[in-house]
């Protein structure tokens, strides 16, 4: 006797990315509280380098010109005697040098400045904290205030920090061992006898492409067994990460396909900096501005990564109605629902 039931249908690439975008444009607190942290780490590091540029320059003719261009010669002098922070002041550090040199940083597997490395792991707890808030309220798909926002974030920390321990522990065998294989090893290898420059460097880029393809693999696995935690409320992340594997293997394709997409619409932003960001001549102002412009189209990009793997994920496996939860109405109080809920009983 055939089955009566009906094949499961297919979430579209296309659609889930851009249900994505509507449900982070629909959540503009959330968009801005993240501005205001990362504004808030940047200018705590800003401040501390600006009081050690300060200090060197003190009353000295150099501190006007300095001001307002960029000068190689002072650039150096302090470089030859900073310590700590001040040694990232570099001239990498204008524009789009900046960006460069992070993703040059991370495929070249360069350590990073202790100060900076500090920063970067606080500011990582403090994303790790806000992800749960963040997927329970992409996934719900409307407001959640901001009681309901920090009870989901403090309700899934304990089980994002499980995740982050076995995600730390993967990434860092990654760049211990997969990355000076591919880049040193096998690299020298194939370009012992090698006698073309341009051959060399096709090889290391296609290299970089197979480190970078193994890097997002394990970032999709990580990345759904965040989502199947809150989404489906999991209590254990090796169960989470389990089934984020298996949910990869049964839909490969179109997995990777929304990653991409979206790795497609990072790409076009980074191009538009290159364009847009700002030199050391131009004015303070105008450099902030732009500066915040494309930190706010950033932060808008990595929230709308999350969100539509979110939608992808409810739209496979049938997840949809987490989202219609109804609402809390006026007044949104533990005394009126308890009045409620004993006027119910009665």
């Amino acid at each position: 006797m055939p089955s009566s039931a009906k094949p499961p249908v297919k979430t579209a690439v296309l659609g889930a990315f851009l249900e994505g975008w509507r449900r982070v444009l629909a959540a503009p607190a959330l968009t801005a509280s993240i501005l205001v942290v990362t504004l808030a780490t940047a200018l705590s590091l800003g401040t501390v380098l600006g009081g050690m540029i300060g200090d060197h320059l003190g009353s000295s003719l150099a501190a006007e010109p300095v001001a307002w261009n960029w000068n190689e010669g002072w650039a150096a002098e302090f470089a030859a005697q900073a310590q700590g922070l001040g040694r990232t002041f570099t001239h990498e550090i204008i524009g789009f040098g900046g960006t460069l040199k992070i993703l040059s940083g991370i495929l070249d597997n360069q350590p990073l400045n202790p100060t900076l490395a500090g920063a970067a792991i606080a500011y990582g707890m403090l994303w790790m904290f806000l992800t749960g808030g963040i997927l329970d309220r992409l996934a719900r798909g409307r407001p959640v205030r901001a009681a309901g926002f920090f009870a989901a974030c403090g309700g899934y920390f304990g089980r994002m920090l499980r995740i982050g321990v076995v995600m730390l522990a993967a990434y860092w065998a990654l760049f211990k061992y997969l990355h000076p294989f591919l880049l040193t090893r096998v690299y020298d290898h194939y370009t012992r006898n090698m006698t073309s420059e341009r051959d060399g460097l096709v090889l290391r880029v296609a290299l970089y492409l197979a480190f970078a393809l193994v890097l997002f693999i394990l970032n999709m696995v990580f990345d759904y067994a965040k989502v199947r935690l809150v989404v489906e409320d999991r209590r254990s992340a090796i169960g989470a990460l389990g089934a984020s594997m298996r949910f990869l293997r049964r839909r490969p394709l179109r997995a990777f396909g929304l990653y991409l997409l979206n790795g497609i619409a990072f790409l076009m932003l980074l191009r538009l900096w290159l364009e847009a960001a700002p030199q050391a001549w131009e004015s303070v102002a105008w450099a902030f501005f732009v500066t915040e412009i494309y930190l706010l189209v950033r932060i808008w990009l990595r929230l709308v990564f999350v969100a539509s793997e979110v939608v992808f994920f409810q739209g496979e496996l049938a997840h949809a109605g987490y989202t219609a939860r109804p609402p809390h109405v006026w007044p949104n109080s533990a005394a009126a629902e308890a009045i409620r809920n004993l006027t119910e009983q009665r």
